[in-house]
């Protein structure tokens, strides 16, 4: 079956710090999700400040492109990587000023007037308890 790489970890505490980004790249796997390409990448969630749509474990899928947030992004969900390389998924608002993004948990604080690299609409979101059974952890041996 076609698999995609996880590349890392996202997420955030109910308080706002940041405890993963995609630095803690693995050689996990996932299987690719409906619609997904060969450019559909996977991060896995860590932490509770998104729980009302992506609780902690969740998988996160998107195509792994590195454009700027577009209009149609705005009050939506994103995976998004910050001008200091913190990569987060957060509901994407507009910010005071063009080019600055306010980015709201739904348990946490609003990070406001931040720079953004990158963002990319979620493709699909695979809750907790079904991704520990799909994810194929690297130097695991998997059971058919």
């Amino acid at each position: 079956e076609p698999l995609v790489r996880i590349i890392g970890l996202v997420g955030a505490d109910s308080g706002g710090e940041i405890i993963y980004a995609t630095g803690q790249e693995s050689w996990d796997m996932a299987p690719i999700p409906p619609g997904g390409t060969t450019d559909s990448v996977a991060l896995e969630v860590s932490g509770h400040s998104m729980r009302a749509i992506a609780e902690d474990g969740a998988l996160i899928y998107f195509e792994n492109q590195h454009t700027p947030p577009t209009a149609d992004m705005i009050g939506y969900a994103c995976v998004v990587e910050t001008e200091d390389g913190r990569v987060l998924f957060k509901r994407l608002l507009k910010g005071s000023r063009p080019g600055l993004y306010d980015l709201e948990s739904y348990n946490g604080p609003t990070l406001e007037d931040v720079r953004l690299v990158w963002a990319a609409e979620p493709t699909a979101i695979v809750p907790a308890k079904h991704a520990r059974r799909i994810i194929r952890r690297a130097g695991e041996r998997q059971v058919a």
